[in-house]
């Protein structure tokens, strides 16, 4: 009986059972006492050692279903993301656009704008089709 015990204890030291699964397992063989105790302590660890198999069975099971679920879901929030941050980039280059015509006084076009096409250009110096003219 000790060397069961000194089996179960190794096996809490590996981590392959808990303490209280230990307790469990040293219980039983107090109970069963000297006489064939080792039997029913390697009956009841391999009960033990197959429901222990079983539940990592099913947890393997349920972890892969759930990812199966979730792929579909991850791939289109992706798919998202980067339709969103497309429209963000271009609305910021549509922006940023509009403010460099401003800037060269030219309007966008659009009634109402107020890039000041109304307004006179502030004088940068000549622009560069005007320099050519100059030029002749």
């Amino acid at each position: 009986m000790q060397e069961e015990r000194m089996q179960v204890l190794k096996m809490v030291d590996e981590g392959k059972i808990t303490v209280d699964e230990a307790t469990k397992l040293l219980e039983g063989l107090r109970a069963t006492g000297n006489e064939g105790g080792g039997k029913q302590f390697e009956e009841k660890f391999k009960a033990f050692t197959n429901d222990m198999k079983e539940f990592c069975k099913d947890v393997t099971c349920k972890l892969n279903e759930a990812t199966k679920k979730a792929e579909p879901k991850v791939k289109e929030f992706a798919k998202n993301v980067v339709a969103k941050t497309a429209d963000i980039a271009d609305n910021i280059s549509q922006s940023l656009n509009e403010k460099v015509k401003n800037m060269n006084g030219e309007c966008c076009g659009e009634e109402g704008c107020g890039c000041g096409s109304d307004e006179q250009p502030a004088d940068n110096g000549p622009r560069p089709e005007e320099k050519e003219e100059l030029k002749k």
